[in-house]
């Protein structure tokens, strides 16, 4: 995350032409008076503004940017700001905050948004209501996307669900797939999830999308994906349904290739403290057809008045084909006090080993010779991990927990 510590007083944001050019910090205004007002509105509440203060960014990396006034300079506050891409004379809404709390009396704004490294953005603030200075804070976040399979996503990263995932409000009531931190347990620890709102009197229709996946035809895939419904006014009737596929495109017009799994009526299973460690978990075996990209996507068509989804975790991961491995017997074992992976082999030699991060990123790749084998895994970070493993061109992925 790039982020600057000292706070610049800046002039003459006056209008679009003449917006100030800003990076990554933190940034004072002193008062709302420009002769332009934001236009189109992209935050909340409607028009009634009569000046603002423009800037410019252009970002430094592929990613996520973040403009905050929720800062305790601001406290008992009021702001509102917009983004946009395009041109002076031919904006166009990224979005933008009025009211980061409305019910908790937090009045300030927040957002954030994707960027392509050397994209511009404009930031504006209007009087809608307040004129009054104040700070704000801005910050951008390289962010890589998991790319390949194995792929596991457990959505500990909000940046990484707003610049990997593809949301689509199919039923168009503004409400959609969003990722949330929440203490689910009482550990005092956050825990990362997707989930659906409620859609009140209208049944929802809203689809998530995986980054993309290339399958290769003949081969073996393991999916699983763990969830729970929720209903705080009344667990018994969450009344989620949830369809999961593979689709050819990150969108609700592609084309589907299969339908992995299917349930209606899905209710909250356990107390709300309970909703993850009594979560399903469902796992499925699917055998690739077809070559190419698609993507994993969840699929919300819950009747109306129903409750919320939340999406955990889920994997993708090859397995053993029909045959694989059936020559010879293989088998691992994982000290964690000396960090060393140990490979047995009962007949043929390995050829190589790869482990990739939960994110997709491969970490470690070795050629391998022998019928046992030992790798030392010290220099890798505790964590989730998978292991492929190549004998005589088959291969079998493994999960390992480092710790």
């Amino acid at each position: 995350m790039i982020l600057l510590g000292v706070a610049y007083v800046l002039n003459a944001q006056d209008s679009c032409l003449t917006a100030t050019a800003i990076s990554a910090g933190s940034f004072n205004v002193t008062t709302i008076n420009g002769t332009e007002i934001p236009s189109p509105i992209c935050a909340e509440n409607g028009t009634g503004s009569s000046g603002g203060e423009w800037y410019i960014f252009t970002a430094t990396v592929d990613g996520v940017a973040h403009v905050t006034t929720d800062l305790p300079a601001n406290a008992g506050g009021d702001t509102r700001m917009h983004v946009y891409t395009g041109t002076c004379g031919s904006l166009i809404c990224v979005g933008g905050n009025d009211d980061i709390d409305i019910s908790g009396g937090n009045y300030l704004s927040d957002f954030t948004w994707i960027v392509s490294n050397g994209a511009t953005y404009y930031i504006a603030f209007d009087d809608r209501w307040s004129a009054s200075g104040f700070d704000f804070e801005l910050t951008e976040s390289s962010v890589s996307c998991p790319s390949g399979i194995p792929l596991t996503e457990d959505f500990d990263s909000s940046n990484q669900f707003a610049t990997c995932y593809t949301v689509e409000d199919t039923d168009g009531n503004g409400v959609s797939w969003i990722h949330q931190f929440l203490d689910l347990d009482g550990d005092l620890i956050d825990e990362g999830f997707a989930t659906n709102g409620t859609n009140g009197n209208k049944s929802k229709n809203d689809w998530l999308f995986s980054p993309p996946i290339t399958l290769v035809p003949g081969t073996d895939y393991h999916i699983s994906f763990k969830f729970n419904g929720a209903d705080a006014a009344n667990p018994n009737k969450a009344d989620e349904d949830l369809e999961v596929v593979i689709i050819d495109a990150a969108s609700s017009s592609g084309t589907v290739l299969t339908t992995l799994y299917s349930q209606t009526g899905i209710v909250q299973t356990g107390l709300f403290e309970e909703l993850e460690t009594l979560a399903t978990t469902q796992m499925v075996n699917y055998t690739s057809t077809v070559s190419g990209t698609y993507y994993l996507a969840f699929h919300i068509t819950s009747p109306r008045n129903s409750g919320f989804l939340l999406l955990f975790d889920y994997s993708i991961d090859q397995t053993l084909g029909v045959g694989d491995f059936e020559t010879t017997s293989f088998k691992h074992f994982y000290n964690s006090d000396s960090d060393i992976l140990t490979l047995k082999s009962s007949n043929l030699s390995f050829d190589n080993i790869e482990l990739y991060n939960i994110i997709g990123q491969q970490v470690l790749s070795n050629k391998l010779s022998q019928t046992d084998e030992t790798i030392n895994l010290s220099l890798l970070k505790d964590g989730i991990y998978f292991v492929k493993v190549n004998i005589d061109s088959n291969t079998q992925t493994i999960k390992l927990l480092k710790n």
